[in-house]
C-alpha cells in the first residue's frame, strides 16, 4: 500500500534528549506499512546519528539523512526531508517531542473524510510532574468559513503547534520553511499553507507532548537581539501582508502575542547587540500599528517601553531593556562583589535587612512594587518574606548556602512561591532536597560559588614555598586546631614554615565568646600555639582582602582543613578559600570533607593532617611542581569558577524564567 504519512523529526545534538521521542514513535496505532518516520540529522556532533542509524536499522519504515553541514536552524532539515517525502501527507515533530498514539490514525482520518488539505490539533505541555492543555481552539464549527478557521486558528494557536498537511499542496505551491529566519518561520509557514488549503480541519485532540525538562544546571536558554528582533518585525510585515487579501488583519488576531514576546525578550534575554538601527525599525513598526498596539493587555512595564519606543528614546529604551533586580538578604557578602558586573545586565536595588528577620517592610514594599526578580542570598526571613508577598509576574530566586540547612526557615509554606533555588554544590543541592522535602528537584539550579580570578595578584617570591595560609578560622568546623597541627609537623621539618591568618579572630564576634563549646575550642587552639611554639610563626591579618593580601604576605599554600563529619549540614559547601589561593598565585590543599570531590581536582586533596604535611613539603622542596600546580589550579579555577561565569549563569537563570 503506499505511503499515508511521513513524519519528518530534525535533529541536532540530540543524543540525550530524542529517547522519549522514539518510545513515542514505536508506540503508534497508525499501521508501520502506511507511514515512514525520516529523521534530518543537522551534522551533530555527539552520538545522535549513531544512535539513529542504529533505531533506523530496526526499524523497516524509518530512514535518515545527514546533511553535510549544520544549518543552524531546523528549517533546512525539515525541508530535505519534505524533499524526500512519500507520505500523502507530511507531519513535522521536535526530537524532544512525543506523538500520541493515536494521533496519526486519528488525523489521516479525519483528512481523508473531510478532503482537508491540513489537520490541525491542540498540545500537551508536561511540566513539574503535570500535563496541561495549550492550543485548544474555542468556538470551531463545520459552519465557518475559510477566513473564519485561519482566524481562530492565527489568534488562538501556538503555530509552532504540529499539523498534518497535505505534501502534494506543499511541492505545488511551493512552500517551505524559511531557512534564513531563526524566529518566526513557523509563523509564515503555517500562514502559507492556510492561505493555500482549500480545507482546513481542527480536531480537539493533542498531537503531541511537548516536555519541559528540568534540570539542576542552569539553562542555556534563547537570547534576544539583533537577529531576533529583525526576524520578529520581518514576520510580522509578511504575515500581515500574506492575511491581507483574505481580508484578516494579523496585527489584530495575533501581534499581542508575538510584541509581548519581543518586549520580554528584549527585557529578559538580551543578548546586547540591539542597533539603533534595529530600535529605529521598530519604532516605525509600532508607529504604524499603533492604535491597534495601545489596545493590547500589556503589563505596566511593557507599557514603560512601548512609549520609549514611540518616543524614539534610544538612551530611554535601552536603560528600560533590563530586567529590575532586587537583591535582598541580611548578609551580601558573597553577592555583593559582583553586583557592579550584574549591573552591565541588569538595574539594581539593594534591600538590605537588618537581621534574619529584620527588615524595613515600607522599603521592601517598594522595592516589590519595582522589582521584576528578586535574588535572595539566603534561604533565611528575606526569603519567606519575598515568597509570601511577591507578585505572580514577579520571579524569586533564592541561593542556599551551608548556613540554612541547620535552620527551619526552608520548611516555610510561603516557599511553594520560590522560582528557584540555587544550591553553589552538587553535594549541597542533595544536601538541600534532603533537608526540605517540600522543595522539588526541578526548581533547583546548581551555580557555583566565584572568585574575581583577574583581580588577584599573584607575585613569586620563593618564600610562598613555606608559607601557609588559612581563610576564615569560624566557626571552630573550620578546622584551625588541624591547620596548627600541619604547620607545627612542617616546622619539625623545616622551620620556616610559618602560617598567615585571615578574617576575624574569636574576639571580634560576640557569639563565638558567648559560645562555651566554641570559646572553649579557639582558647585550646591558643594554648597549642604557646606550648608548641608557634607565636612566633603565626600571624594574624584580621579581615583583609585576600586579593592582595595573599601576595603580600607571600601565601603558597591555602589550606581547607575543615571537619570531615558527614552529620547535620556538613562541614563546607565549597570553600571560596581554596579559589582565593590559586587565584593569588598559590596552591589550594584541601584535607577531604564530604562533597568536596565534587568541587576541586582530586589532585589537590589528601586524606590526612599527615598526607597534607608529606605534600606540602615535597612541592615546597621543588619550585617548579609548585609553579605547575598552582598554574593548573588557576586554570581550573578560570573555566569552572571566575564570577563571569557566576554572571552568565545568573542572566541564563533570569533568561529561562520569562
Amino acid at each position: 500500500m503506499p505511503v499515508a504519512v511521513t513524519v519528518v523529526i530534525p535533529c541536532f545534538n540530540a543524543e540525550t534528549k530524542i529517547g522519549r521521542c522514539l518510545a513515542s514513535l514505536r508506540a503508534m496505532d497508525f499501521p508501520r506499512d502506511r507511514h515512514e518516520v525520516i529523521f534530518v540529522d543537522d551534522a551533530s556532533g555527539d552520538g545522535t546519528c549513531a544512535l539513529l542509524e542504529a533505531a533506523c536499522a530496526v526499524e523497516p519504515n524509518w530512514r535518515l539523512i545527514r546533511l553535510d553541514r549544520n544549518s543552524g536552524s531546523p528549517s533546512a532539515p525539515r525541508n530535505r526531508g519534505l524533499e524526500a517525502a512519500a507520505g500523502d501527507f507530511v507531519f513535522f515533530l521536535d526530537s524532544d517531542d512525543e506523538i500520541l498514539p493515536d494521533t496519526l490514525s486519528l488525523h489521516h482520518a479525519h483528512a481523508i473524510e473531510t478532503n482537508a488539505d491540513i489537520v490541525r490539533g491542540n498540545v500537551l505541555v508536561r511540566s513539574d510532574a503535570r500535563t496541561a492543555v495549550y492550543n485548544r481552539i474555542e468556538g470551531w464549527r463545520p459552519d465557518l468559513s475559510k477566513g473564519e478557521r485561519i482566524a481562530l486558528i492565527v489568534a488562538q494557536q501556538s503555530t509552532t503547534c504540529s499539523s498534518l498537511v497535505r505534501t502534494e499542496l506543499l511541492r505545488r505551491e511551493g512552500i517551505g520553511w524559511r531557512a534564513d529566519l531563526r524566529m518566526g518561520e513557523d509563523t509564515l509557514f503555517l500562514i502559507a499553507v492556510l492561505s493555500a488549503a482549500s480545507a482546513i480541519e481542527y480536531l480537539d485532540h493533542p498531537t503531541f507532548i511537548y516536555n519541559k525538562q528540568a534540570a539542576m544546571l542552569p539553562s542555556s536558554t534563547q537570547v534576544y537581539g539583533h537577529r531576533e528582533l529583525n526576524d520578529h518585525l520581518t514576520v510580522w510585515t509578511e504575515a500581515q501582508a500574506a492575511l491581507a487579501p483574505l481580508g484578516l488583519d494579523y496585527v489584530a488576531l495575533r501581534l499581542n502575542i508575538g510584541l509581548k514576546e519581543c518586549l520580554l525578550g528584549l527585557i529578559f534575554r538580551n543578548r546586547g547587540d540591539v542597533t539603533e538601527a534595529d530600535f529605529e525599525r521598530l519604532a516605525g513598526f509600532v508607529a504604524a500599528h499603533g492604535g491597534a498596539i495601545d489596545s493590547f493587555p500589556l503589563a505596566e512595564r511593557l507599557k514603560e517601553l512601548i512609549a520609549a519606543i514611540k518616543a524614539r528614546d534610544w538612551p530611554r529604551f535601552t536603560g528600560l531593556c533590563r530586567p529590575r533586580l532586587v537583591i535582598a538578604g541580611h548578609d551580601l557578602k558573597f553577592i555583593q562583589p559582583v553586583v557592579a558586573d550584574l549591573e552591565r545586565y541588569f538595574d539594581i536595588r539593594i534591600d538590605q535587612w537588618r537581621s534574619h528577620v529584620a527588615h524595613d517592610v515600607k522599603a521592601g514594599r517598594e522595592l516589590l512594587e519595582w522589582a521584576d526578580v528578586i535574588w535572595c542570598e539566603w534561604l533565611m526571613g528575606a526569603a519567606v518574606w519575598y515568597a509570601a508577598h511577591k507578585r505572580p509576574r514577579q520571579k524569586l530566586i533564592v541561593r542556599v548556602h551551608r548556613f540554612e540547612l541547620d535552620r527551619e526557615f526552608g520548611n516555610a509554606e510561603a516557599l511553594r512561591n520560590v522560582d528557584i533555588f540555587v544550591a553553589v554544590s552538587v553535594h549541597y543541592a542533595e544536601r538541600l532536597l534532603q533537608r526540605f522535602p517540600g522543595i522539588r528537584r526541578e526548581r533547583v539550579r546548581l551555580v557555583s560559588n566565584y572568585v574575581q580570578s583577574g583581580l588577584y595578584r599573584r607575585d613569586w617570591d620563593e618564600r610562598r614555598l613555606t608559607t601557609l595560609g588559612v581563610i576564615g578560622i569560624l566557626p571552630s568546623r573550620k578546622g584551625f586546631r588541624a591547620a596548627l597541627d600541619v604547620l607545627q609537623k612542617l616546622r619539625a621539618r623545616n622551620p620556616r614554615f610559618r602560617l598567615e591568618v585571615f578574617g576575624h579572630r574569636p574576639e571580634d564576634l560576640g557569639w563565638v565568646v558567648k559560645d562555651r563549646a566554641e570559646a572553649e575550642y579557639y582558647r585550646r587552639c591558643e594554648w597549642f600555639i604557646a606550648e608548641r611554639g608557634l607565636r612566633s610563626a603565626v600571624t594574624y591579618r584580621g579581615f583583609v582582602d585576600v586579593k592582595a593580601a595573599l601576595s603580600e604576605n607571600h601565601v603558597g599554600f591555602v589550606l581547607s582543613t575543615s571537619d570531615s563529619d558527614p552529620s547535620g549540614p556538613g562541614p563546607e559547601s565549597f570553600h571560596v578559600a581554596i579559589a582565593d589561593g590559586f587565584a593569588g598565585g598559590g596552591v589550594g590543599v584541601v584535607l577531604r570533607w564530604p562533597g568536596a570531590e565534587f568541587v576541586w581536582p582530586a589532585q589537590f586533596e589528601v586524606e590526612s593532617v599527615e598526607a597534607m604535611v608529606d605534600y606540602i613539603d615535597a612541592m615546597s622542596r621543588d619550585p617548579d611542581t609548585f609553579r605547575r600546580a598552582s598554574d593548573e589550579g588557576r586554570t581550573f579555577v578560570i573555566e569552572r569558577y571566575d564570577s563571569s561565569r557566576f554572571v552568565a549563569a545568573v542572566r541564563d537563570i533570569c533568561r529561562e524564567l520569562v
